[in-house]
This record gives C-alpha cells, structure tokens and sequence, in this order.
C-alpha cells in the first residue's frame, strides 16, 4: 500500500530539503531552456540558503514540501499579495510526476493562504512540461514578461477560484 502524500510548510532550518530537492530537480528540468553553462550558477543563486531564509523571513513566503512516506519529493514557494497567492517555484521530482503531486502542492498554498481569489505562477515560456502542466491544472496564460534569470521569457499564469473552492479551503 502506497502511504498517502503529505505535505506541511518548513522552517527556516529545514530549508537545506528545499535545496537538496532543488539541486535533484532544476538541472534535469531546466537544461531544454537554460543554457549548461548556466544552470549550475543559476540553481546555486535560486536555491541559495540565504536567499531562501530571506524568502520567508522578509518577503512573507511559505516553503511547502511534499512527502511520500518519509521521502521529500517535492516543493512550492508561495506568498500572498493582496487576495492573490503567488506560486513562485514549483518542482517535484520526476520519478514522482503524474501522480497529483504538483496539484496538491497548489492546493496546499491555496489552504495555507486562504481565502485568495486566485492563483498565478510565472513558468519559463520554453519549458513545455511545466507549462503543460499549468494549462491542465487550469491555468490560462495572461501575458509574457522578461524573466528574472535574465535572457529568458516567463508566461504569467493565472487561475481564479471559484467561490465555492474558496469556500471549502
């Protein structure tokens, strides 16, 4: 029998499961759209522990893990902004995709921050799965912005809640 999923915020010194998962992730994830070279600076910048503990110390973001079982698979950050949460990374692990993981992470930050009227998430333009992903979960497209890696692009993704999802949250 397969334990159910659970998923549960961490705390500023258990942010090192956010980078170890990171480190596993982003460089399989991410090498269709982000140059080599790049990769390896560009997920020690994001993921750095510092930065991370700034995430939630300063910028009010809540760092969401994913376990099946014992085992960290995956992660979201998110913030709230006025009635709109703010997905900010998104990953699981790939061995653990296609099982509703992702989805859960999103429902999970809709709980943690609710009431909120909707759900945006910025996605690299090029990184297909991701943005995939995005379309079927509900998400629409709503503009393209310069990304924040710099040279690349990001679709803005936004997802209403209806009334009674807010609701039940």
């Amino acid at each position: 029998m397969t334990p159910m999923p659970q998923t549960r915020p961490v705390s500023v010194s258990e942010l090192d499961i956010v980078r170890d998962l990171a480190m596993q992730i982003w460089p399989k994830s991410y090498r269709a759209s982000v140059p080599p070279d790049q990769i390896d600076s560009l997920v020690s910048q994001t993921f750095d522990l510092d930065r991370l503990e700034d995430d939630i110390m300063q910028r009010g973001h809540v760092y969401l893990v994913i376990y099946v079982g014992r085992i960290a698979v995956g992660f979201c950050s998110a913030h709230l902004e006025s009635t709109r949460i703010w997905i900010t990374k998104l990953c699981v692990l790939p061995d653990f995709r296609g099982f509703g993981l992702g989805k859960a992470l999103i429902r999970a930050a809709q709980d943690y921050f609710a009431p909120a009227e909707d759900v945006v998430m910025c996605i690299h333009k090029d990184h297909d799965p991701a943005v995939n992903f995005c379309l079927r979960s509900g998400f629409k497209i709503a503009r393209e912005i310069p990304s924040e890696l710099g040279g690349l692009t990001d679709y803005v993704m936004h997802k209403h809640m209806p009334q009674a999802q807010m609701c039940a949250a």
